[in-house]
């Protein structure tokens, strides 16, 4: 997971870059302010965030169970001034805690599966957390910052990690190590697996591993077409607070998340297995998104802007 301030150290501090290009992808950014709509939303944002996180940062240190309600309300909130709509396919709450292995596209995704994954935290590399406010809001939602780069640090680390899941929490992985166009996955790090085994070897139970497809797919009704991925997906030098201006600036944006069968690392039998498993399966549902199946087919269910509904 990442969304630091900038991208670059050489971005521009005052414009975003006119066309944007990552991985062979071309986009128009406007440039322009504020719509009168964004600063609606940005002023909603602001000062619903004030009591929310508050009560949040007392129940993370206090509460063990109940803290997600609390951080999962904010991650529905914000996601609701930003005009998503999640959609979601598969899912089937388990008391059972489980790892979460989900591709990754933007900022964005932090806010649609924080939202709807309960008692899940999300494993992040350790230079998060010294990103100012935003490591400040990934340590309430208890993130799990690794220090990939110290080998002296990984045993602890994973110890920490087998206990969380021990006591019942979920952990959100994005095995792609960084974020990418939507249209298509990166390779999958099988060493980001590591967690799976290490935890395995300290549960009595094998510990369940669930794929996630996560797709925009629409925005104010029409369908998220390549060349308007850079909408919602973070691209190349583009600095977090422009491109948050341009995402408040849309009246809807549909995400879709499909949960696909969770495996073991006792089925996959070693971890390179488990990630081409999961790679397989995310794979496959960013092919369904894209050919618009979730726009008109069957939804198992749906949360307009995080909030579940089952009465469509």
């Amino acid at each position: 997971m990442g969304f630091p301030l900038t991208k670059t150290a050489n971005t521009p501090p005052t414009a975003i870059a006119d066309p944007v290009e990552y991985g062979g992808l071309k986009a128009n950014l406007k440039k322009g302010g504020w719509t009168f709509m964004g600063l609606v939303r940005l002023t909603g944002i602001v000062f619903s965030s004030i009591p929310l996180i508050a009560l949040q940062s007392v129940m993370v240190r206090v509460s063990k169970r109940r803290w997600w309600h609390f951080a999962g309300l904010w991650h529905r909130t914000m996601s609701r001034f930003l005009g998503l709509e999640v959609r979601l396919s598969g899912l089937d709450h388990q008391s059972t805690a489980t790892l979460y292995a989900a591709n990754h596209i933007s900022w964005v995704d932090i806010l649609v599966l924080g939202g709807h994954l309960p008692n899940a935290s999300f494993i992040a590399k350790s230079e998060v957390a010294g990103w100012g406010i935003l490591g400040s809001l990934c340590a309430l939602h208890k993130t799990e910052f690794v220090n990939r780069g110290r080998r002296s640090d990984s045993a602890r680390q994973r110890d920490y990690l087998a206990e969380r899941i021990k006591s019942g929490h979920s952990l959100i992985l994005f095995p792609e190590g960084t974020n990418t166009s939507g249209m298509r996955l990166a390779p999958f790090k099988s060493s980001l697996f590591s967690v799976a085994e290490h935890v395995a070897a300290h549960l009595d139970e094998p510990i369940r591993v669930q794929p996630i497809t996560l797709a925009y797919t629409e925005v104010n009704g029409m369908p998220l077409v390549r060349s308007q991925k850079p909408r919602v997906a973070w691209l190349g030098d583009v600095e977090l607070f422009a491109h948050l201006q341009q995402l408040l600036s849309h009246g809807k944006i549909v995400a879709t998340v499909e949960f696909h069968d969770p495996i073991t690392l006792e089925d996959a039998n070693c971890r390179k297995e488990l990630a081409r498993y999961c790679e397989h399966q995310i794979g496959i549902g960013l092919e369904r998104a894209h050919r618009g199946e979730f726009r008109h087919g069957p939804r198992d269910r749906v949360g307009v802007a995080g909030i579940d509904d089952t009465t469509k």
